[in-house]
């Protein structure tokens, strides 16, 4: 009699379970940094890299398209031909490089930021950069 009652509640348990709705995580694209053309060069002097970079619009971020260029040797984030972005790629252990973008946009009178990081390799020519900050200064 035991097991029945027992047998009984889980089953009513896995059937309550199974009727909840699944909780589906928010997938947009916005939050994602798509890049291409990804190209990267060395010499004893330094690394080179250019790529482009498209950012889609969402209700609250303007959407961009741009070319980002520069070299390894220079420490801070460098602006792309759009200059509302920036970015910064530094080698890691060969063939490894890790890709540093901010995207900066007016919204009333506050300024805002989104950034987002991603380690890559040199043969990776596309991939998605996540966007992992969010901020803004009014």
């Amino acid at each position: 009699m035991y097991f029945s009652s027992l047998f009984t509640v889980a089953l009513s348990i896995l059937s309550f379970a199974a009727a909840l709705p699944l909780h589906r995580l928010n997938h947009s694209p916005a939050l994602f940094w798509h890049v291409s053309d990804f190209n990267t060069g060395c010499s004893p002097g330094g690394c080179t890299y250019d790529f482009n970079i498209t950012g889609i619009a969402s209700k609250n971020t303007p959407g961009f398209k741009t070319h980002c260029s520069g070299t390894s040797v220079q420490d801070d984030l460098v602006f792309c031909d759009d200059k509302h972005v920036k970015a910064k790629v530094a080698p890691r252990l060969y063939p490894a490089w890790t890709v540093q973008v901010q995207h900066a946009w007016l919204q009333g009178e506050a300024e805002f930021y989104a950034g987002g990081t991603a380690n890559v390799t040199s043969t990776m020519k596309n991939f998605t950069i996540p966007v992992t900050e969010v901020y803004g200064v009014a």
